[in-house]
């Protein structure tokens, strides 16, 4: 598919700066992926003055996993990575409260099923890369408009009703 070890988060993901959450893509193929993400003491979903990462906002860090791995996927097909929702989870599980700064997670992705309309389904853990933990799994519910068109239909019907 892509090199790996060229290829930054920040051409696969339509986030920008301290929105990138991933640091780096381990490897991708046609239905997974995993990337490597660190929990830094200037991690932007790190509430202020804490010590730890709420687990809850690990959620966010495997939406990215399933972000980057459609990204991985236009930019293989020669398309424009595009803008994508996390519609909500399932069966979302914690081990502990919180990811202490500090840590390096493993993301782990994998597509369940996704229909033609951009539907999808992701189980997805967070791994501590040293220790081989999961701190967190669950499945992601995702979509993903199959065109520029689509998406602009969709951003202006929450635009009108918003």
């Amino acid at each position: 598919m892509l090199d790996w070890e060229r290829i930054s988060p920040a051409k696969l993901l339509p986030h920008s700066g301290h929105m990138m959450l991933l640091d780096k893509i381990i490897s991708c193929d046609e239905h997974s992926l995993q990337a490597w993400a660190h929990i830094g003491a200037e991690h932007i979903l790190l509430p202020l003055g804490a010590d730890a990462l709420p687990s809850y906002l690990g959620a966010e860090i495997m939406a990215q996993g399933v972000a980057a791995w459609a990204g991985a996927h236009h930019l293989a097909r020669g398309e424009a990575v595009r803008l994508g929702f996390l519609l909500g989870t399932r069966k979302l599980m914690f081990s502990q409260p919180a990811i202490a700064v500090g840590t390096e997670l493993l993301v782990v992705v994998k597509q369940s099923w996704q229909d033609q309309s951009g539907m999808g389904v992701f189980d997805c853990e967070l791994r501590h890369c040293h220790t081989d933990e999961v701190l967190i799994h669950g499945a992601m519910n995702v979509f993903s408009p199959s065109s520029d068109a689509d998406l602009a239909v969709l951003l202006n019907l929450t635009a009108e009703h918003g």
